[in-house]
């Protein structure tokens, strides 16, 4: 407890002015928020990369700014409100000790009295409670005034156990996630950077499954989390099923160093991972979202495909796979759910708003680290019928490519809602490819055909790699579904490299039948196949029963 000798040195006298400093510093920081974000908005002609970038960065240090003037604020209001209360438990501390030392009584600094006259025990007894009670009261309030200037104060650099929160005050890290996953993700950043790398460190410890996967926070703490999460994860698989286990192979792979991932479920195995650097110079930057049966075990080879898509045209590539897949086109309803299968759309409808939302976040994170880069999102299968419901749903993006693509969007009648008005869109689509539900089907499960949609340029397919003799192959058939994104050298790889680099891609050359164009002439085959039966089933008929009808007309 704090000692007679403390309470009495205290030096109060200086308390107004640190208030009357504190309340003038809490005016201007809340003036200077206020002029540096009016001032980011002011100039209307201003606008591009530059100015998202700049606006960001403001608005970031426009809420640092406001913090400190909320804790400013806090620390001025309990010291105004402390001093007369401390002057009085000092002045009354100060009268009682002096008045008895002039009785000849001596105070220690724990508050105890003696006299060295025996008769005056009792008084000295008497005495040693009131002090000890005027001491105890010193210490309460001082401690009850201290403890909010305190927290106040490491709301400024991030130390204690609390966190500031998104509406000003503090809390447990705990809360602060919680408040962090609700608000909204365009909030979520500027809260984000507010905090001091202590407290974001913090939260990161925390709950680092949810810092990883929320969108709106800086790419390189999201991936920071995922990394914390993963190696969670591996040593409890090992401990649980091994060092061996399928999964904790597949784990080690992922924590590979130049490995990096912006989301990651440890349960669904959903994830989203990004090959390359984003960097103001990158010549851009591409979303691939893969099809059918895409899951945790596609991650190695999901991985290969982007990095030689990050080889061939030193962009940065976000494999996006954060959502649950079908897992076949069609199967046994008995075994699997309709839902489960490609020939459903819902996964679409329920994985689009995740990418429009990933989308954005992706605009966010290039404002500040990548101004002016531009952003190609690519859906391949199944993954063309997600981008394209995304872009229904908003999505915003610079060029999109439609790739071996299922459908244009699984919203009826609702057109593509993309912010940007000079989006450039593509589709690829090699000749002969089985799987494309959606104009075979025609029942609009998935939307339109990519290639017959209004404004999109279909790129041509052309031929894969030369083999060992020089032969190039035509893409085409049902083995060209995936065929070039394994293949580097191919012309659809190529021409997607163009697409991601703003170049512009070499458009289709008909060198072969579509397969609704091959479904058309079979249709035609079979209806004159048909006619041939008829008529030549007349004629069987009539010849084998034409006697006897002949016979029996006789009897008539």
């Amino acid at each position: 407890m704090t000692g007679v000798d403390d309470v009495l040195a205290w030096d109060l006298a200086g308390l107004p002015t640190v208030a009357a400093r504190l309340g003038t510093l809490t005016e201007r920081l809340t003036d200077a928020s206020r002029a540096a974000v009016t001032s980011a908005d002011s100039d209307q002609a201003w606008r591009g990369a530059t100015h998202d970038a700049a606006t960001q960065r403001v608005r970031v240090v426009a809420a640092s700014m406001r913090r400190s003037a909320r804790a400013a604020s806090t620390a001025t209001d309990f010291i105004r409100g402390s001093t007369a209360i401390l002057e009085n438990a000092q002045s009354t501390l100060r009268s009682r000790v002096a008045a008895a030392r002039s009785e000849g009584f001596t105070v220690l600094d724990d508050g105890a009295v003696t006299h060295p006259e025996p008769e005056r025990r009792a008084d000295a007894l008497y005495l040693t409670g009131a002090v000890r009670q005027l001491l105890q009261t010193a210490d309460d309030l001082d401690r009850a005034f201290a403890g909010p200037i305190y927290e106040a104060a490491v709301r400024l650099d991030g130390s204690g156990d609390q966190v500031g929160l998104p509406n000003g005050s503090i809390g447990s890290p705990e809360k602060a996630v919680d408040a962090l996953a609700t608000i909204a993700p365009t909030r979520r950043r500027s809260y984000w950077e507010s905090l001091s790398r202590s407290e974001q460190d913090k939260l990161i410890q925390t709950a680092p499954d949810v810092v990883g996967n929320l969108d709106g926070l800086p790419f390189d703490d999201r991936i920071t989390a995922n990394r914390v999460t993963m190696l969670d994860r591996l040593e409890s698989v090992e401990s649980e099923s091994g060092a061996d286990s399928d999964e904790a192979r597949l784990l080690r792979s992922m924590l590979d160093d130049e490995r990096t991932f912006l989301a990651y479920d440890p349960e669904t195995g959903q994830f989203a991972e990004l090959v390359g650097e984003i960097t103001p110079d990158s010549p851009g930057v591409a979303i691939f979202v893969p099809g059918t049966g895409t899951g945790a075990d596609d991650v190695d080879d999901l991985h290969t495909r982007a990095a030689a898509l990050h080889e061939k045209t030193g962009a940065p590539i976000i494999v996006w796979a954060d959502g649950t897949f079908p897992q076949t086109i069609l199967s046994n309803p008995l075994q699997n759910s309709y839902k489960s299968m490609a020939v459903d759309s819902r996964l679409a409808s329920q994985n689009a708003p995740r990418l429009t939302s990933f989308a954005a976040a992706l605009d966010d994170e290039l404002a500040t680290a990548g101004p002016g880069v531009q952003t190609t999102v690519i859906g391949h299968s199944y993954g063309g019928t997600i981008v394209g419901t995304a872009e229904q749903l908003g999505m915003r993006a610079d060029r999109v490519v439609y790739a071996s693509a299922a459908g244009t969007g699984t919203l009826p009648g609702v057109p593509w809602n993309n912010p940007d008005p000079d989006v450039a869109r593509y589709s690829l689509t090699p000749p002969g490819l089985f799987f494309n539900p959606a104009p075979d089907r025609g029942d609009g499960t998935h939307g339109g055909d990519p290639d017959d949609a209004d404004g999109v340029v279909r790129i041509d397919s052309g031929y894969l790699s030369p083999d060992e003799h020089g032969h190039r192959q035509l893409l085409a058939g049902p083995d060209s579904h995936s065929a070039y994104l394994d293949d580097p050298g191919s012309d659809a790889f190529t021409a997607i490299a163009d697409v991601i680099l703003g170049d512009e891609p070499a458009h289709y050359v008909d060198r072969s039948p579509d397969m609704h164009q091959i479904d058309d002439a079979t249709k035609e085959i079979e209806r004159d196949a048909s006619a041939v039966a008829r008529i030549s089933g007349d004629l069987v008929l009539d010849t084998i029963t034409g006697p006897t009808r002949r016979l029996l007309s006789l009897f008539d």
